[in-house]
């Protein structure tokens, strides 16, 4: 085995995955796929380098990219337990409400693999590994739209941030804004108010893959909307600079608002490395922490009686939201 074999084994992160779940294995054909990613690559020719079966599987092979894209079409699919960490995120069912039942109609998939052969070496010397990464990701939803153009899905799955995608909003999302496809900004609430507005904050997933870490929003007396679009509107603007803002840096939004950038080693909750933001102003909705009053929050709502029934049923093991952490 070369040097360039074994550090691409020994390295953990190598590859982007995503999944096509389908009701049935779809019938593509080699030269539609080929041509779709063409014209989503804008390049002349796409040499396919393998099409063939792995037992029932068909698996397509090719090179675009400088990364090598592999295709498997199966009946065999992941358990449903494999997507909890999907099902659990608490805005699932505002975004895609109809996942469970397409979730039970899933009896196939087609799963997506990229790779870039000097991903370790690359790493090893961090030398633009998170460019690496995006650009994969990239081409791996490349060929979901292209897949997404030839037959008709039930839903995404894109593993490195967990998250389940109606087709519809992922293609679309890959066109205006990528990055929202492929980290996740989820919310936590301690439930505690400030002049009867609750504290929200939010943490990524995935964005760790482009920038080395993920990020955290303290809470602070905002609105839920505008927590979720702030957040992911950071972790763009630090995707397309190449990294975040220095320790204590200030990030300012369009909308004027001023958010303090610390880097963490750790804290009592949250123990690995991360960005936390700190908001200090926030015109639109007139916050400034100059003259909040966080010595004096009043203690969290008192929990309602509500059994659950309209959403899916949660194992006992299933977090609570409101837990601040990363995962």
């Amino acid at each position: 085995m070369n040097f360039v074999a074994q550090m691409k084994r020994a390295s953990k992160q190598v590859a982007t995955e995503c999944s096509v779940l389908f009701a049935s294995v779809p019938g593509l054909e080699v030269s539609a796929l080929s041509e779709e990613l063409c014209a989503i690559l804008a390049i002349q020719s796409l040499a396919i380098e393998g099409d063939d079966f792995t037992g029932p599987n068909r698996v397509v092979a090719f090179r675009a990219a400088a990364c090598e894209v592999t295709i498997e079409l199966s009946e065999t699919i992941r358990p449903r337990a494999a997507y909890f960490d999907a099902l659990d995120w608490p805005l699932l069912h505002r975004t895609f409400p109809e996942v469970e039942d397409r979730l039970a109609k899933h009896m196939a998939q087609v799963h997506i693999t990229v790779e870039t052969e000097y991903d370790a070496i690359a790493g090893a010397g961090r030398i633009g590994l998170g460019a690496t990464h995006y650009a994969r990701a990239q081409l791996a939803g490349a060929v979901v739209t292209a897949i997404c153009r030839l037959a008709t899905p039930l839903a995404i799955h894109w593993k490195s941030c967990e998250m389940l995608f109606h087709p519809e909003s992922f293609v679309a999302a890959l066109d205006t804004d990528p990055v929202s496809a492929f980290v996740r900004a989820t919310p936590f609430s301690s439930n505690r108010e400030i002049d009867e507005v609750r504290l929200i904050g939010a943490s990524t997933r995935g964005a760790s893959e482009f920038l080395g870490t993920e990020a955290v929003l303290e809470e602070a007396p905002l609105p839920l909307d505008w927590v979720m679009a702030t957040l992911s509107g950071f972790v763009s603007h630090c995707r397309d600079r190449g990294a975040y803002p220095p320790h204590l840096e200030k990030y300012l939004t369009e909308t004027g608002d001023q958010i303090v950038v610390r880097h963490l080693a750790a804290t009592p909750e949250i123990v690995e490395p991360h960005v936390s933001l700190e908001v200090c102003k926030a015109p639109a909705f007139g916050f400034d922490i100059a003259s909040a009053d966080f010595e004096d929050l009043r203690p969290p709502r008192r929990a309602v009686s509500w059994n659950g029934v309209e959403r899916r049923s949660r194992p006992k093991s299933a977090k609570t939201f409101g837990r601040r952490g990363l995962r």
